[in-house]
């Protein structure tokens, strides 16, 4: 098998139908070519994945110049808009028939371009979503298309053998180029020369130069052409000219000459293209070629499994290196734009890494299913983009997170293979020392290990690539370390790496002042991850074991790492260590072999320690988790976007970044945003209104932030009102979100100092009871619903001026007519009743009547409405003798004992209500706001006989801090000092040196004593707890906390232990449990009954639960008589009673308990053999014979008791027999035998058994083998065989398929 000569192939214009599968070159996918050995599989390594998709064929790729967006054409013919930072899907298009197989962003429009199958390039605005117009003239497959870095062209390639430039604005073919004798594969520009690069699958990759193109001008023309003119027109010319037949190359020079540009174009090709340079060393198909973006390099990737990287030059271009390695069909090959790398991906399932100085491959990732097609790299960031047979992945080939560690006063980081201390005194970077370079520590076992983690078979060598200019600088690749653990006292690095399964180097740094750069030869050793845990101590973490070594790399101890699968270490205090694995992190005490604590916490990357060691950040991808030392949780915050970095500030706020943020999180959990980003950056440290970072290049910086917002929020949170205060009156707050922060926090009238949006400040006036304020704001906004509801506000603390005010506002007579007749403002009232009746209000007439006794009033508003009989009875009944022969006489229904409606008395005598005045704090905070509370820490580690070796000498205190200066100036300023404030706010902080409060005599604040420091105002008594509240406080379990009313909390507590998911089925048991909890005692009439509240006998504070594990036991039993009576769905309500009660209990001896454990198995067999035979019954009206049998058998298998298991076996028995599956009732009825039934029915089943084993058969085809072990399944009622996966329920262990994990 041989690629056919160019003779043989297809002509330039293949047939619209003629595909990529009639190629014979694709046809044959093995050559004979000696390559080399495949590599294995350990050469593979781990996507460093950022973003992933699963979809249809993804066949091309573009990334966005500018935004975190990218482009991917399916095979489908769809094409999607992704986020991959955000990992949305922002928006599809529709429009191509079949594959669309290029795509490409603009690099500064919102405009991008495909090209697919149908013949069809497409330009698209995404801003408008549609697209905006299609250029035709392609006749085959269009396979890639590009914009020009530049100009207003497009360049595309196609199935039909030709390259087209077109101008996107003024949407025409500028060029044609021909050439090529097979399918063209792809075409790119150069990104700064005029050229244009095409590879086919004539075995040949094509330099074309368009220079021509930017100069020509374009003169007007137009298609008039005379119909009448004719070849042989021009041919008779001819002949009159020269006397002889034109040839045809004449007759097409004319025709030529005659024609527009474009037309030209398309039918002969353009003279403003030229072949400069026809590369040929392939043996097979080109699939890929593109231009190297600074150096004058070209790469290519073949069906020959080869990558062949050219150099130009003016006059020539040659071929320079070959790069062997993949298995398959290569289908895309690019240069990295920021190294000195080509990436190419293959047919064979991998993407692969070549280092263009050592000429090897660096790295290799593998797929188990799906061959890759197309490659896509960032022009700005170091991310990769590659599409498969399933979807894409966006991925790095290394971290860009520089390796560093901070000191107290220093920060020690990695920048290229050079160690560099950044003084945070003076500002000052100095390079102290230069990490070995790995070409030199050769011999060394682990001496490659950082240049070339990966072998290369059969990589020749070659003269040298020229590339000292290039965005490598020259250099071999390396692995940039993955962390960085710093020893202060003995100046030590400790460097890991995950080449090769993980590594670590342990350099010993210059002391003292450096004079320039010194080389330093590292000790090295093998393992995930290593640490400083003393001063001359550090662990490392080979597979299950932390192996303890000196600073001379000597083995001392080891620990066993304790947690299964653990993956990663991290520093904690002198002697002890954080150790995690995929699912949760543990504190571990080297000395003592122990571990100490455990958080469970997934995935964690990174840790940040606070100052003093009193608190930790656990940082995951998305997740940063609060802890104190010894791991307890404090706090837990969630991100969309990545977290990359945090640091504590000196005054215990979190600071950290994200991809495009530097966020704040408080100890207990408030998060907010401090600054936008416009690049990533990792946090080193954080004082005052200055955070330090390095960015992805290892640059050092210092970005000012406004520590404002999160300094306030942490005052308030520690009641450190004074500079609260301080702040508010600085003005340097506002906005929303602390408006919004404040009444959520229950904090309304502190939040009225930031508010000028008369709508907020009404509804933070009427939120913190504040009226006048809310008065002020009614008037301002003087809508209805504001008056509404200031006055439902002002009515219950009895302002009935403002009550009247708000009536009068919004002209309800009814509302403000009751509110005089209470207030017994009768003059009013009048007034109301004639503005009643000059707007013809009959009702509020009539109503005001009745509050008035105005009996005549009454009656003639009852004529008025036309009411007239009953306005005769009104006049009869009240002796208005004349308003009775108006209305035309006597009504005979009138009684004669009627007596006069007198004015109701009036409940008060003046508008207000008497009112006294209170000291309340501008910090009163609302106790229905939730908790907000700092988390308190606990106490210092601390282990008996610590070995001094763990012990490290106590720091000197450093230099002044330039950025210490922010949260604490000022500081307290005691109780005595105004700060600036005067008396403005009258804040109650009671009386200096004395005891708290005076206590009554239940040991609870006495809030009735007068306090001579309030100002001798008279400070009413809070209102007290109820005893549900005082029940809710203290109970313990589900049960006390339903009778105290709790019902929330115990569904929670319920979700907690039991796993419960549904609680309607618990319903009832909440309800009759809550009112058996209190009762009520008559009074005498027209009192209220006294409530009791049932408690435990000598625990007040406690609920008394009535329910016992006797009652449940004795329900229990009687549903156990309704399935010897047959009464099944009877039996099964009563079982779910008492399944519904057990988590209600309130057991007090371990008999009890194993009652309750015993009445969930019970209730649980039962629960799920009658739902079994009520199946049957189903099945059996339906006629379904097997699942009839299945079901029947089941029954059996349910656990219940031995007289039940006999009649469920002489059911099944029965069944299976009058079904005709013989084989399965003498299975059940030898069981039967074994079960010793009465003699009248084993004398049934052994006649059963003889006339079945003459007949061994089945009717039907059940799913039941008795012979093996099963349970039944309670989600679909089948038998689920020992072996087979299942899941239990966490309640009561009732088992279901997997399918079923999650579902209630």
């Amino acid at each position: 098998y041989i690629n056919p000569p160019p003779s043989q192939l297809p002509p330039p214009f293949p047939l619209p139908e003629f595909s990529l599968l009639a190629n014979p070159a694709r046809q044959f996918s093995q050559s004979l070519l000696p390559f080399p050995p495949p590599r294995p599989e350990s050469l593979a390594s781990a996507m460093l994945t950022k973003f992933e998709t699963k979809s249809n064929r993804v066949k091309g790729l573009s990334f966005h110049p500018t935004r975190p967006w990218i482009l991917s054409s399916l095979h489908s013919g769809s094409i999607q808009l992704w986020d991959f930072r955000m990992g949305t899907l922002l928006d599809r298009f529709e429009e191509h028939e079949g594959p669309v197989r290029g795509i490409h962003f603009h690099p500064s429009q919102n405009l991008f371009v495909s090209g697919g199958d149908d013949y069809k390039i497409k330009v698209w605005n995404y801003k408008l979503r549609r697209c905006i117009f299609t250029l035709l003239g392609h006749l085959d497959y269009i396979r890639t298309v590009y914009f020009h870095p530049d100009n207003p062209w497009i360049v595309s390639a196609s199935d039909d053998q030709t390259v087209r430039i077109w101008n996107w604005q003024n949407r025409s073919c500028l060029a044609v180029l021909t050439g090529h004798n097979h399918y063209v594969m792809s075409a790119c520009f150069h990104p700064a020369e005029d050229l244009v690069l095409s590879a086919s699958l004539d075995q040949t990759v094509r330099v074309w130069d368009i220079s021509s193109l930017r100069t020509r001008e374009f003169a007007p023309s137009s298609m008039n052409i005379d119909p009448g003119m004719r070849i042989s027109s021009m041919a008779l010319s001819s002949t009159s000219k020269g006397g002889a037949a034109p040839s045809i190359q004449d007759i097409v020079k004319q025709v030529r000459g005659q024609l527009p540009a474009s037309v030209n174009a398309d039918l002969f090709g353009s003279p403003d293209g030229t072949v400069k340079y026809v590369l040929e060393g392939h043996s097979r198909g080109v699939n890929w070629a593109c231009f190297h973006p600074t150096q004058p390099l070209i790469v290519s990737g073949s069906d020959d499994r080869m990558i062949k990287l050219w150099r130009m030059s003016d006059t020539k271009c040659w071929e320079v290196e070959t790069f062997r390695g993949h298995l398959n069909n290569i289908s895309c090959v690019m240069f990295h734009p920021h190294q000195d790398i080509i990436v190419s991906n293959s047919e064979d399932k991998t993407i692969r890494f070549w280092d263009l100085q050592k000429r090897n491959c660096i790295q290799t990732f593998r797929r188990d299913n799906d061959r890759f097609w197309i490659l896509a790299v960032h022009p700005k960031i170091n991310l990769i983009a590659a599409g498969h047979d399933a979807g894409m992945v966006v991925f790095k080939l290394a971290r860009e997170r520089p390796a560093f560690a901070a000191a107290s006063d220093a920060l020690v980081y990695v920048k290229g293979r050079a160690v560099h201390t950044l003084n945070y005194d003076n500002g000052r970077d100095e390079t102290v020392a230069s990490l070995k370079d790995p070409a030199a520590a050769a011999a060394n076992p682990f001496g490659n290990m950082m240049s070339s983690p990966f072998a290369m078979y059969g990589a020749p060598g070659g003269a040298d690539l020229g590339l000292g200019g290039g965005p490598g600088g020259g250099a071999a690749y390396t692995h940039p370390a993955r962390a960085m653990s710093f020893n202060a006292l003995e100046k030590c690095i400790l460097l890991s790496y995950d080449t090769d399964g993980g590594m670590y180097e342990l350099y010993q740094l210059p002391k003292g002042s450096s004079q320039g750069e010194s080389m330093i030869e590292p000790r090295r050793g093998s393992s995930v991850a290593s640490v400083f845990v003393g001063r001359n101590r550090f662990a490392s973490l080979e597979k299950s074991t932390i192996v303890i070594r000196d600073l001379h790399n000597e083995v001392t101890k080891r620990v066993p790492a304790i947690l299964n699968g653990a993956d990663n270490l991290f520093p904690a205090a002198s002697g002890y260590v954080l150790v995690s694995n995929r699912e949760k992190v543990a504190l571990l005490d080297l000395q003592q072999k122990k571990q100490v604590a455990e958080i469970p916490v997934a995935l964690v990357k990174y840790v940040a320690w606070s100052d003093d060691n009193a608190r930790v950040a656990l940082l995951g991808k998305h997740v940063i988790v609060l802890a104190s030392r010894r791991l307890e949780h404090l706090a837990t915050v969630h991100e969309t976007i990545r977290v990359k970095s945090a640091a504590w500030d000196e005054s215990g706020v979190l600071v950290y970044s994200t991809l495009n943020h530097i966020k704040y999180c408080l100890p207990n959990g408030d998060a907010g945003i401090i600054a936008t980003l416009k690049f990533p950056i990792y946090i080193t440290r954080v004082r005052g209104p200055a955070v330090c970072y390095l960015d992805r290049d290892g640059n050092p910086g210092i970005m000012p932030i406004d520590p404002t917002e999160f300094t306030f929020k942490l005052l308030l949170l520690r009641k450190r009102y004074d500079d609260v205060r301080r702040l508010i009156a600085e003005n340097r707050l506002c906005g929303q979100a602390i408006i919004s922060y404040l009444q959520k926090k229950g904090f309304p009238e502190v939040a009225l100092h930031f508010v000028k949006d008369e709508r907020t400040r009404f509804e933070l006036a009427v939120d913190s009871n504040a009226i006048d304020i809310a008065f002020e704001a009614a008037q301002v906004l003087d809508d209805p619903k504001a008056w509404r509801t200031l006055a439902d506000v002002a009515l219950k603390q009895g302002n009935l001026e403002i009550v009247e005010l708000c009536y009068l506002r919004t002209k309800n007579i009814d509302k403000l007519a009751f509110l005089y007749v209470l207030t017994g403002n009768f003059e009013k009232l009048q007034k109301i009743s004639k503005i009643a009746e000059g707007s013809g209000n009959l009702m509020a007439r009539f109503q005001i009547a009745m509050y008035t006794g105005d009996a005549e009033g009454r009656a003639k508003t009852l004529a008025e409405c036309g009411q007239t009989e009953v306005a005769k009875l009104c006049a009869t009944s009240f002796g208005l003798t004349e308003l009775e022969e108006e209305l035309g006489g006597k009504c005979s229904a009138a009684n004669d004992g009627g007596k006069l409606l007198l004015p109701p008395k009036p409940v008060a005598t003046q508008m207000n209500w008497p009112t006294m005045q209170v000291s309340r704090g501008l910090f009163k905070r609302d106790p229905d706001a939730g908790v907000f509370e700092e988390p308190a820490l606990d106490g210092e580690l601390a282990g008996p006989d610590r070995d001094a070796v763990w012990d490290e000498e106590d720091s000197k205190p450093g230099a002044a801090d330039p950025f210490a200066q922010g949260l604490d100036a000022g500081g307290d300023e005691g109780e005595g000092a105004d700060g600036g404030w005067g008396d403005d706010f009258d804040i109650d902080t009671g009386a200096a040196g004395e005891s708290a409060e005076k206590e009554d005599d239940f040991g609870e604040p006495n809030e009735f004593v007068e306090n001579e420091d309030r100002g001798g105002y008279y400070v009413p008594p809070t209102a007290g707890s109820g005893q549900e509240q005082r029940w809710a406080r203290n109970a313990k379990l589900a049960g006390e906390l339903v009778v105290a009313g709790a019902f929330e909390d115990a569904m929670k507590l319920l979700q907690n232990q039991i796993g419960a998911g549904s609680f309607a089925p618990m319903k009832d048991a909440f309800m009759d449990l809550y009112a058996c909890g209190k009762g009520a005692l008559p009074c005498i009439q027209s009192f209220a009954s006294n409530m009791v509240f049932f408690s435990v006998s000598g625990h007040p504070d406690r609920p008394a639960i009535i329910i016992k594990p006797a009652m449940l036991l004795e329900r229990a039993r009687a549903s156990q008589q309704l399935v010897t009576q047959g009464k099944f769905s009877d039996a099964l309500v009563g079982f779910i009673y008492v399944m519904s009660r057990i988590p209600l209990l309130a057991v007090e001896t371990s008999k009890e308990v194993e009652e309750a454990k015993s009445l969930v198995n019970l209730a649980r067999a039962y629960i799920t053999g009658l739902k079994v035979e009520l199946e049957q019954k189903r099945a059996k009206a339906e006629k379904q014979s097997g699942r009839q049998v299945q079901l029947a058998g089941l029954f059996t298998k349910c656990e219940l008791a031995p007289v039940h298991i006999q009649l469920t076996l002489r059911a099944a028995m029965k069944t299976a027999y009058d079904t005709k599956n013989y084989l399965l009732a003498a299975g059940f009825a030898r069981r039967l035998l074994e079960s010793s039934p009465k003699p009248e029915l084993a004398n049934a089943a052994k006649k059963v058994i003889q006339f079945c084993d003459k007949n061994r058969t089945n009717e039907d085809d059940v799913d039941y083998d008795d012979r093996r072990e099963f349970v039944v399944e309670c989600g679909e009622l089948k038998p689920l065989y020992a072996g087979e996966p299942k899941v239990t329920c966490p309640y009561c262990a009732a088992a279901y398929c997997p399918a079923s994990d999650g579902t209630i």
